[in-house]
């Protein structure tokens, strides 16, 4: 999901930093503050939440137009742009990630838009396996910019108009984090995105 922001944001730090040794691990948005809160990791690189557990900061970095990923056959995927009302009727994949907000959030918002309840045909766990099944033909995908980079063959991505929501990405941090390798990573993305510290 953070396919465009994660290799900027390690180039940065490596340039200041080239001796430290970074673990990258890929986990979901809930994981990543779960870990964060326990001590398990020391930054994540998330979609923006509107609350965060206590001793959580994150600071907003990039946000991200929203598409629609579908088969390179389906029968909407000669329209250079979809309109919401197009949508109506069409069987949505949508990761879930074990709760409500996030992007259950933006398919809602463009069902009201487009005249469906937004309701998902199918619920998975990633957007890998969304967009996979989507390729596949079960049905489209509401998904953030950034995920043409994981594109298996057979999909293709649409803009939609009369719909400007996005996704935000955000680092997330603890708020009295001590060490000093830790803050200096903070301080290189924040610095690299022109982001001032504090709560977001």
């Amino acid at each position: 999901m953070t396919a465009g922001l994660l290799p900027a944001v390690l180039k940065s730090f490596r340039a200041v930093q080239p001796n430290v040794r970074m673990r990258v691990t890929a986990m979901e948005t809930p994981r990543q503050l779960q870990s964060l809160g326990d001590g398990v990791i020391d930054v994540g690189l998330i979609r923006s939440r509107t609350y965060y557990p206590d001793g959580v900061i994150a600071r907003i970095v990039q946000r991200e137009r929203l598409m629609i990923a579908l088969a390179t056959d389906h029968p909407l995927a000669r329209h250079k742009t979809l309109k919401p009302a197009q949508l109506r009727g069409q069987p949505f994949i949508s990761p879930q990630f074990s709760e409500m907000g996030g992007f259950a959030e933006y398919l809602t918002h463009l069902g009201r838009i487009g005249g469906f309840d937004g309701k998902p045909e199918y619920e998975v766990i990633d957007f890998i396996t969304a967009i996979s099944m989507a390729a596949a033909g079960y049905g489209v995908v509401l998904v953030p910019e950034s995920i043409k980079a994981f594109a298996p063959l057979g999909l293709t991505f649409k803009k939609i108009s009369d719909f400007d929501d996005e996704a935000p990405l955000a680092l997330a941090y603890r708020a009295r984090e001590r060490s000093p390798c830790v803050k200096a990573f903070v301080s290189s993305v924040l610095s690299l995105y022109k982001v001032s510290e504090g709560r977001g």
